[in-house]
């Protein structure tokens, strides 16, 4: 049997599943070359009903480019470091309650590793233990996003710029979620990493808007969880057109994916923004993800005179 790949599903507009793909078949240049091209157009890469192993994952994140060593410490896997483990257990994890309903693994709309100026091409994620219930990673296509956003509005956020720093709170985000969210228990990664935040990720600025050099489409850079203030508007202006681009964004055509164990997910972190919805609290949650390396050139560190 050969893999197959299909549209994701025809209302979105981007994404695409492939099915049944094994490691001898990404041995073939041609398979690899066929699912760069997929990665580069469609945001967005469901593989089902694959033979997951560390192994594999690690082989198929390489692929679409070299692999990279997460710079939060706490999350690297030991033995193997090309993967993070993401833990969603109320014991090491923290608890919060979502709007009124207590959870774990609850996670706002964000780009991975938006926090630094220089942001990872992709991952590939595979779960490891699902819960029950929730636990969903939804995704949104920055791309599409900017192609729906009013002529006036691209042409007023154009050369504009954001803030941003590592937040480890989802409670704490101003622009991360129109939830309710309250700190149950503060979990161990926040312990660990919030009294380093401004000395090991001090904020950063990357663009509103920049442009796919393989294709000349533009996209809509912004990444609710994390973003501080718009560059030299940190007023109620600038709020207010931030927070009115963050909701035209969530309100975009969005993809919620219930995990299997025989499932791996690719997207472009460069054009993707994901989400993941809480989960049964008394349950364990455990993901791993690869961190694909690459930087898009256009972030850079928050200098002195521009925090003033």
């Amino acid at each position: 049997m050969t893999y197959r790949i299909n549209p994701l599903g025809e209302e979105l507009g981007f994404g695409r599943e492939v099915v049944g793909l094994t490691p001898g078949d990404i041995e073939r240049e041609a398979v690899r070359h066929e699912l760069r091209e997929h990665w580069l157009n469609d945001g967005l890469l469901v593989f089902r009903d694959s033979e997951v192993t560390p192994d594999f994952q690690i082989a198929l994140s390489q692929v679409f480019g070299e692999l990279e060593i997460h710079p939060v410490r706490e999350l690297v896997t030991e033995g193997t470091p090309e993967l993070i483990t993401l833990v969603s257990d109320q014991d090491k994890e923290g608890l919060f309650e979502v709007d009124g309903k207590p959870s774990i693994a609850f996670l706002p709309w964000h780009s991975d590793l938006v926090f630094t100026d220089r942001i990872n091409h992709g991952g590939v994620l595979t779960a490891q233990r699902i819960s029950s219930w929730g636990g969903q990673t939804g995704f949104i296509d920055q791309v599409q996003a900017y192609a729906l956003l009013p002529e006036d509005l691209k042409a007023r956020i154009e050369n504009l710029e954001i803030v941003y720093q590592l937040t480890v709170n989802p409670g704490y985000s101003r622009y991360g979620t129109k939830s309710r969210v309250r700190t149950i228990r503060m979990s161990d990664f926040e312990k660990s990493v919030g009294p380093r935040l401004d000395t090991d990720f001090p904020p950063v600025v990357h663009p509103m808007v920049f442009t796919q050099p393989d294709t000349g489409r533009k996209v809509l850079n912004i990444s609710p969880f994390g973003a501080l203030h718009i560059l030299g508007q940190d007023d109620a202006e600038g709020h207010a057109l931030l927070q009115r681009l963050v909701d035209h964004l969530v309100a975009c055509p969005a993809y919620y994916h219930g995990w299997k164990p025989s499932e791996m997910l690719l997207w472009d972190n460069w054009r993707m923004v994901h989400c993941v919805t809480g989960a049964a609290p008394d349950e364990v949650r455990i993901m791993q993800r690869t961190t694909i390396m690459g930087d898009y050139g256009l972030g850079r560190k928050l200098r002195m005179e521009e925090a003033a």
